[in-house]
Order: structure tokens, then sequence, then C-alpha cells
């Protein structure tokens, strides 16, 4: 499947559950929005910003699973409301989502690299998290899939994995890039980047979706 197919299923599926979406990701967002209000705030100490840190990797840990789980499963696979129990499976996808920042961060470091760092850095790092990313659409839809698991499937599609984790969130937010300029535009840029999370997400639950029936078809 080329990118571009893998873009309009991914709109495809959103417009066809946009209902269910819409309720089972309202809290969540409504969350979402509130953290990073918060967040922007310049009188936060040391404890508050850990603090909202972790409700943000909760929020987008619901978020996310929830989508995956609509889009993989169908919309009977989360309740009308979204989901509200903690269970293994979040507590997975969580410690894989922090996993997947600290190797980010330490990638980072190689900024510092004179003339190319920057530009070194940004590749790996793309390439790294598109080669990982598929392990969380995977324990979503509860498969057991590990960051070794998605480096392996992700072999022969690293072109279309960088594609759906940075070409295609960049186009999305573009449009907040202006906006992010306006005085007191955080709330509609906060839920302009969640609206346009759906569509990420779905994204890649439409190429795990191809990927993984492809390794495992036979």
């Amino acid at each position: 499947m080329t990118f571009k197919e893998v873009i309009w299923e991914a709109i495809g599926y959103v417009v066809l559950y946009k209902r269910q979406l819409s309720q089972a990701l309202l809290i969540p967002l409504t969350l979402s929005i509130l953290v990073n209000m918060a967040s922007a705030s310049d009188e936060l100490n040391s404890f508050s910003s850990a603090v909202l840190t972790l409700l943000s990797i909760v929020v987008q840990t619901l978020f996310a699973i929830t989508t995956h789980r609509i889009i993989l499963l169908g919309p009977e696979a989360v309740p009308k409301w979204g989901l509200f129990k903690w269970s293994k499976r979040e507590t997975f996808f969580a410690l894989h989502l922090l996993g997947l920042g600290i190797i980010s961060t330490l990638i980072l470091m190689l900024v510092f690299i004179p003339f190319v760092g920057l530009l070194f850095a940004s590749g790996l790092i793309i390439w790294g998290v598109g080669r990982l990313s598929l392990v969380f659409p995977g324990i979503a839809v509860d498969q057991g899939v590990t960051f070794k698991l998605s480096w392996a499937i992700t072999k022969n599609h690293q072109m279309l994995m960088c594609l759906v984790v940075a070409v295609f969130p960049t186009l999305l937010l573009i449009p907040t890039i202006p906006l992010s300029f306006l005085p007191y535009s955080l709330p509609i840029t906060s839920f302009l980047t969640a609206f346009a999370t759906v569509f990420m997400v779905a994204a890649l639950s439409v190429t795990y979706k191809v990927i993984y029936q492809n390794a495992y078809k036979s």
C-alpha cells in the first residue's frame, strides 16, 4: 500500500466512525486542551511540571488507544463515552510511549555535532520513531507487539513509516503555526492539534493493519 492509499483509507475510517470517535474522544480531547493550557503557564514549579507531564502521558495513552481500537476493531471495541479503566494494556502503552520519548531525547543529543548535527539527529529520530511506532496500535488491540517486533516488520516499509510519522503530521499541523502567534490562541491550537492527532493515529492504525497482516498472512 502506498502512502497516498494509507492516508485516504485513514481519512475514510475517521469519516465513517466520526460519531463514535467524537463521543469516545470527547473527554480525552477536553483534558488534552486543559493540560496544554496549564503547561503553558509561566508559574509552574518542577513538581507541577512533573504532574502535568504525567497527566499528558495518561491522556495521550487513552486518546490513542481509543482511536486505534475504533479504527482497527470497530466502535464496539470501546465504551460509548471512551475508556475510563486503566489496565495492563494502558500501562504497557504508556511505558512504550515514555521509552520512545527517552530514545528520541538521547538521539537529540547528536545536535551538538558541528554543522550536520541538527539534520542528522532529526533524520535519525524520524527513522527510529517510524521503525518503532507500530508497537502502539499493536498494544492497543492486545496483540502484544514490542519494539523488537515493530522494528522487524517495518524493515521493508521504512520510507512509508517515515512519511506516516513525520510528513503527514507536519502537513496536518501547518495551520496551527500562524495561529500560534496570535494572542489567546492556545485553546484553538490545542483543539486543532488534538483533532489532527485523530487522523495521525488513524494513519498509523491503517499502516499497522497492512504491514502486520502482510507479515503474518502466511
